[in-house]
């Protein structure tokens, strides 16, 4: 199937104009009462440390409401940046290519390798990209009916090239069976796909992605990470910034809906700015470590299907130029995660 017609099928929350002004309300109130009610404290410690039970983990889904990280700590934490994530300093390619490029021998690595205006095909196993520096390039890994699972993107940049980007630009990197890590993706309207989940399942750690607002823009959907019939996906430690403009705005940083055939995720250091809901989550897993940047969201700063997690723990932030994290209030678990 096309990417234009993956796209119409999508479920997704459009911002038509006149909710523009009210988003932006809703998230100052929001913001405003967060600033107000300040960090809850800690909560003591029962009478009985032996006492049985289940773990959170162990207990199965929760209720809706029943999870909070009003009594777990926030701690700070250093988020790649766009200058200390992908290539090394330094760093000048070896050889450079213009054009698609095919990767068809199991085992591939690709190293040093500047690329121009193409896409990279991974049709084979386990295939290694390293210190890539991709302009104007996406990276396919479920090309027809072959799927290049098991591959993986490291040290590299992916930025958009010459040619003017559209709403309707595929992801940079997708679809499903792959690790990224160590990986700068900026100045693009799509991220990271998690979908084909035949492929897979996708692992992004220690990453720095920026989306950014398409050069035409008349129906964007941007997403930095973004799940469609997608299988597991784990984040470490990984900063997504979302930047938009008055007219044009997209989806969201993270999000991995219900009802769009998307399996389970697992948060474990995630900083999150921008969009209508920085956060947004359907489906089974646990999160923690989740930081939403201070007055970043038009909405609010999560919609979560609680029900499904086992394990929530999110604050509001501040963060300084070098990515380090100062932690605010909790962020209770709240929404529907469509």
């Amino acid at each position: 199937m096309s990417e234009e017609g993956r796209r119409a099928r999508m479920n997704r929350m459009g911002t038509p104009s006149w909710r523009v002004a009210l988003r932006w309300a809703v998230g100052a109130l929001v913001a405003a009462v967060l600033t107000t009610l300040g960090p809850a404290p800690l909560p003591s410690p029962p009478e009985d440390s032996t006492a049985s039970g289940p773990s959170p983990d162990a207990a199965g889904p929760a209720a809706a409401g029943d999870l909070s990280s009003s009594g777990t700590a926030a701690v700070p934490i250093t988020f790649p940046t766009a200058e200390t994530a992908g290539l090394p300093a330094g760093w000048s390619p070896r050889r450079t290519h213009t054009g698609d490029l095919w990767i068809r021998r199991a085992g591939t690595v690709v190293e040093d390798l500047r690329i121009t205006d193409g896409i990279i095909y991974v049709a084979a196993k386990d295939v290694t990209l390293r210190r890539v520096d991709a302009v104007g390039t996406k990276v396919v890994n479920d090309a027809g009916d072959t799927c290049g699972s098991g591959l993986v993107i490291e040290a590299s940049r992916f930025v958009a090239g010459s040619a003017p980007t559209r709403d309707t630009d595929p992801p940079v990197i997708g679809s499903g069976g792959f690790t990224v890590r160590d990986v700068v993706i900026d100045g693009v309207p799509e991220g990271i796909r998690v979908g084909a989940e035949q492929c897979g399942d996708v692992v992004v750690e220690r990453s720095f992605v920026r989306i950014t607002p398409p050069d035409a823009c008349p129906d964007w959907h941007g997403d930095g990470i973004q799940g469609y019939g997608g299988g597991s996906v784990t984040v470490r430690q990984t900063r997504i910034i979302m930047v938009e403009r008055k007219d044009c705005y997209g989806t969201g940083p993270f999000f991995y809906p219900s009802g769009q055939g998307n399996t389970s995720l697992t948060i474990d250091g995630l900083l999150v700015e921008g969009g209508g809901y920085p956060f947004r989550a359907g489906t089974p897993g646990t999160v923690r470590d989740l930081q939403v940047v201070r007055n970043s969201w038009g909405y609010g700063p999560v919609d979560v299907l609680c029900s499904a997690l086992t394990a929530w723990q999110a604050h509001v932030v501040t963060v300084s130029d070098e990515g380090r994290t100062t932690p605010g209030p909790a962020i209770e678990c709240t929404g529907s995660g469509t």
